[in-house]
């Protein structure tokens, strides 16, 4: 028995060596890490960047060629088309005299026809063309002034697309330029982030500690200052960090609920506006959903709690990391998440807290009750399946246990041979990312469960920006067709057409190369709980045929411990809402002794 006592969290030990060694995120954070292990890196899977502050988009920076001489000839047209606000113009203009390769014009009308592209909102094609400048390094003129216009690109296009690694070429010394006062702050955290996906984590702590608390950036840059921390084994620091996070939210709850209404009226609006624009143009909306400023920071408040309850976690504080999961509400996105890693803390509470190991039992088994409610038939927990015949096992309640690791193995090792014929079907990454696009619209013609889980590995927060970047690159191409004919036809409309072909080529090969990676993880991770359930189901076998299974001795389940604002209801076989997390599932220890 005492052999089983050590079984842990075996998906937490391979998403943390992923996460510790690549910049990979995840659709969720993992469950709880093996006892005695390193601190397990926080998952990164919010977007790169916070939405702009309210009141409307950020605004791109104002720009302009280094030297004071007016422009001449052509480009003084197209200066003054852009000026105008006559985009299109001036992109035409600017794409015939950045292709006429003419000493000093060729360099800013490169540079313009930047700028005109994302005032067009072709934001992929813009960061093309920004691009070539960052690839030609500080002795292009303008390398300089096109720092400020990625920052904004990174507002407008997911991390799929690349920008932050283009921000990255750039060395943090640069950021002390005049040039960037006004998005200084943006360059630290978007820096800051380039290196710590690089795994350059001094540098990325370095960068994010600059980020002053009273910037936009601050929340998410102490998100990441805390995931940095984590990462470098720096405790006290990682903690410090997420708490940061905390109490800034509350800060910024406070001064959301005196703008409530303000922020309401505004709200509406958007929406108001992005229907009629769906109506008139339905290809040049892409279907998300709106996520205000706080609402982002909210985000980054629900994943520090996270963090914070996994750190406490691995040192074996049990109890405090309990209380930082139970910090996370229901709608959140990683509430389940935070059920599953508090079953765990219960199981392990049991080696520290023997005389109230049933009212640990109880709750560990009440948490996968919880998982295993209705609502949630797309969030599928193997593990769960294999910890429920684990807690059964050491109250000797070996039938049930049987019973358990019976329902895993009826269900996942065939899951995890049909996932390896999806990726047998679809040897190409082309291919696979059509097929992974069915499998997340439900329409692949797979066994429903083998399309759940399925559908499970692909909802990564990082696999989700590369299908938005493809999202983004479609919208764009549908933009283009709406365009005169005669920008389709010129050097603009052949520059577009040409960057979106081959972005949109890479961006689907790279998407179903990502997608190929969480089905492999989700086949060793099935790969993986086989063998401790063949392992578990070898000591049940064993206790079965010794005949240890019997009548329970005289004893109850212990009473659960509530406060003032809660009640002890029976669980009538309905599932209800505002039960979720609280179950106690009523066990009794079959074994002669404890």
């Amino acid at each position: 028995m005492k052999s089983l006592r050590k079984l842990t969290s075996l998906s937490l030990f391979s998403i943390a060596t992923v996460a510790l060694t690549t910049s990979v995120a995840f659709a969720g954070p993992p469950p709880p890490p093996p006892a005695g292990g390193p601190p397990p890196p926080p998952s990164e899977g919010t977007p790169g960047a916070p939405p702009p502050p309210p009141g409307g988009a950020a605004v791109p920076p104002a720009g302009g060629p280094l030297n004071t001489a007016p422009p001449t000839g052509k480009l003084k047209g197209a200066e003054d088309a852009y000026k105008a606000n006559k985009f299109e113009q001036a992109a035409m203009e600017f794409a015939d005299a950045a292709g006429q390769q003419i000493p000093g014009d060729t360099p800013r009308a490169q540079f313009w026809l930047g700028k005109s592209l994302y005032k067009l909102g072709f934001f992929a094609s813009s960061l093309s063309v920004f691009g070539e400048i960052v690839a030609a390094g500080p002795n292009h003129p303008y390398h300089k002034l096109t720092l400020p216009w990625l920052a904004s690109l990174s507002r407008e296009l997911p991390e799929g697309a690349g920008v932050l690694e283009k921000v990255g070429t750039y060395k943090p010394e640069s950021l002390e330029d005049e040039a960037f006062n006004e998005v200084r702050d943006e360059l630290y955290y978007l820096l800051g982030r380039f290196f710590y996906q690089k795994g350059d984590l001094g540098q990325a702590i370095t960068l994010l500690r600059q980020v002053p608390d009273d910037s936009d950036y601050y929340i998410p840059a102490q998100f990441f200052l805390g995931v940095g921390e984590t990462r470098e084994y720096h405790g006290k620091e990682a903690v410090e960090a997420f708490k940061e996070v905390l109490r800034k939210n509350i800060e910024l709850q406070k001064k959301a609920a005196k703008e409530k209404k303000k922020r309401k009226k505004e709200a509406k609006a958007r929406k108001k506006e992005l229907k009629k624009l769906k109506k008139k143009n339905p290809d040049l909306v892409i279907d998300k959903e709106f996520i205000s400023y706080e609402e982002e920071m909210k985000r980054f408040e629900e994943r520090a709690n996270l963090a914070l309850g996994y750190i406490f976690y691995q040192v074996g504080k049990f109890e405090t990391g309990i209380k930082y999961f139970d910090k996370i509400p229901q709608d959140s996105p990683y509430w389940l998440d935070s059920i599953f890693a508090s079953a765990w803390s219960e199981f392990r509470l049991v080696e520290f807290e023997p005389d109230n190991a049933n009212i640990h039992y109880q709750r560990t088994l009440g948490y996968i009750h919880t998982l295993n409610a209705p609502f949630f038939y797309d969030y599928l927990y193997p593990e769960a399946v294999i910890l429920k015949a684990v807690a059964y096992y050491f109250n000797c309640r070996y039938d049930p246990a049987k019973t358990s690791i019976d329902e895993f193995n009826r269900r996942y090792p065939k899951t995890r041979d049909d996932l390896r014929n999806v990726l047998a079907q679809a040897p190409e990454d082309f291919a696979l990312y059509e097929l992974s696009v069915k499998i997340r619209a439900g329409e692949s013609g797979l066994d429903p469960f083998v399309e759940e889980v399925a559908q499970k590995s692909l909802q990564d927060k990082t696999l989700e920006k590369n299908y938005q970047f493809v999202s983004e690159l479609e919208r764009e191409a549908a933009l283009l067709e709406q365009m005169s004919g005669s920008f389709k036809s010129s050097a603009a409309g052949d520059r577009i057409t040409e960057d979106l072909d081959g972005l949109t080529s890479l961006a689907k090969e790279a998407t179903g190369a990502l997608a190929r990676v969480r089905l492999q993880g989700q086949i060793k991770e099935i790969t993986d709980l086989e063998r401790e359930a063949i392992k578990i189901e070898y000591e049940i076998l064993n206790r079965l045929k010794a005949g240890e299974s019997g009548q329970p001795p005289n004893r109850r389940p212990a009473k659960p411990k509530i406060d003032s604002e809660h009640e002890i209801y029976n669980y009538n076989g309905e599932y209800w809402k505002d039960e979720l997390g609280y179950y106690n599932y009523k066990v009794t220890s079959l074994c002669k002794e404890e």
